[in-house]
């Protein structure tokens, strides 16, 4: 019940920041090419930033063709009734290391819809940090899947940051939010130093959620672009 209620109060305040927030983006093309492209894509950014990309995509994507991946633990049953309210798709995974086959077989699961054509959200500092450190997850499902990885970096200068490892951000309603939209990124298949490849992710992410915070003040009157 209680995990009920939660979810359902997420879904809540995301609705208000949707409606309410100002999104500034700053996009060099890719929103563009991904929709001439019909391809599936994979978004990532930061653990903290999960509520203003959430606004993000319901403005610029259909929700319903989003899955994500949530912990199989009683914060997972939260993020899943939040899942259901916006219309995305979870996936339950042990997020703990667990190799196990069940894991494996929802991982191959996962991989495989993409494939088909949904798309795919990732915070890969998530569920529980470190923060802003990308885990090989992300580079691994996009190398097997053959998707594009979408890099975004945001910023609100008005919202409440709970106090713990990620600095969630809760926008306060009616404030704006600048979206820093970067190059689309595609993972070789020969692309084996995963580990590398994280930390070029991380670099790009970075230098996104600087550039966000850049942007916001030094346009504050810039409306989005698309």
């Amino acid at each position: 019940m209680l995990t009920a209620i939660n979810g359902t109060v997420l879904s809540i305040f995301s609705n208000l920041v949707h409606r309410t927030c100002r999104f500034s983006i700053k996009d060099p093309g890719s929103l563009e090419e991904i929709r001439n492209s019909g391809e599936p894509v994979i978004l990532a950014s930061w653990h903290g930033m999960t509520m203003m990309v959430a606004g993000f995509i319901r403005r610029y994507f259909d929700m319903a063709s989003f899955n994500v991946i949530v912990p199989d633990d009683q914060r997972g049953d939260t993020l899943e009734v939040f899942a259901d309210h916006l219309g995305v798709k979870s996936i339950a995974l042990n997020l703990n290391g667990d190799d196990s086959m069940g894991t494996g077989k929802k991982l191959v699961a996962l991989i495989r819809s993409i494939r088909k054509g949904r798309n795919f959200l990732i915070h890969p500092d998530g569920p529980d940090g470190p923060a802003y450190r990308v885990k090989p997850g992300l580079p691994y499902i996009a190398r097997k899947s053959g998707s594009r990885i979408l890099p975004l970096g945001c910023y609100c200068r008005y919202a409440y940051h709970i106090p713990r490892w990620d600095r969630y951000a809760l926008p306060i309603p009616f404030s704006k939010i600048q979206i820093q939209v970067g190059e689309l990124i595609q993972i070789p298949k020969s692309q084996e130093d995963l580990f590398k490849t994280c930390r070029i992710l991380e670099n790009t992410l970075n230098r996104l959620t600087l550039q966000a915070a850049a942007n916001y003040y030094q346009f504050p009157q810039a409306k989005s672009s698309l």
